[in-house]
């Protein structure tokens, strides 16, 4: 495989940084060997702290339990409409790209693996979300925030006959980790930690 190397700085957005990053409330990364067959469990761990700019720019640090995944960090912000700056993507940008990206990538594994022949294949996704934020003065609690739809429209270009092509779209809907998270109901905890505390709520 011929490397590749991205030229990054303290000024980009996203970066590749020297180290490994911890986090104080959950058990450093760990990945189990698993046999074929078998579930590997992946797990992503973030960490994120708002800059001292503020108005909206964070900065998450990203690490797995993936040898040799590396440690990254990325800038977001929000749009001015919502008091950002609109000088990076905002959180809902990423997570919408994390899951089209995820899928193509498990295009272009499962093609591999299945050995199929795709001439040109790439892929065009609408995430819709809502909430009741109004900007105004509207109370906390009365805020509600949802995805409402997301479209993903994969185009393959091949000469493989359209059921078996329809077939291994399937599979890759279905091997998608990121797109199963949102498709199905994925089980979601949330904890708050006052000085040093931890408290669950839901």
């Amino acid at each position: 495989m011929e490397s590749v190397h991205w030229e990054m700085s303290s000024s980009t957005i996203v970066r590749k940084i020297n180290g490994e990053a911890e986090q104080a409330t959950f058990a450093p990364p760990h990945l189990d060997k698993v046999k074929q067959g078998e579930q590997l469990k992946f797990h992503a761990h973030i960490n994120v702290e708002p800059m001292p700019q503020g108005h909206h720019l964070k900065k998450a640090t990203i690490f797995s339990n993936v040898p040799n995944g590396g440690t990254w960090e990325l800038i977001s912000d929000e749009g001015t409409a919502v008091g950002g700056r609109g000088s990076a993507p905002s959180p809902i940008m990423y997570f919408s790209a994390g899951l089209a990206l995820c899928m193509m990538s498990h295009v272009e594994m499962l093609a591999q693996l299945a050995d199929m022949n795709l001439t040109k294949i790439s892929l065009e996704q609408k995430t819709e979300f809502s909430t009741t934020l109004n900007f105004g003065g509207i109370k906390p609690e009365d805020i509600f925030g949802k995805g409402d739809k997301v479209e993903i429209h994969l185009m393959i270009e091949s000469d493989e006959t359209e059921e078996k092509l329809l077939n291994f779209a399937h599979c890759c809907r279905q091997a998608c980790m990121s797109l199963q998270t949102v498709a199905q109901a994925t089980p979601v905890t949330t904890a708050l930690f006052i000085n040093n505390k931890a408290i669950e709520f839901e």
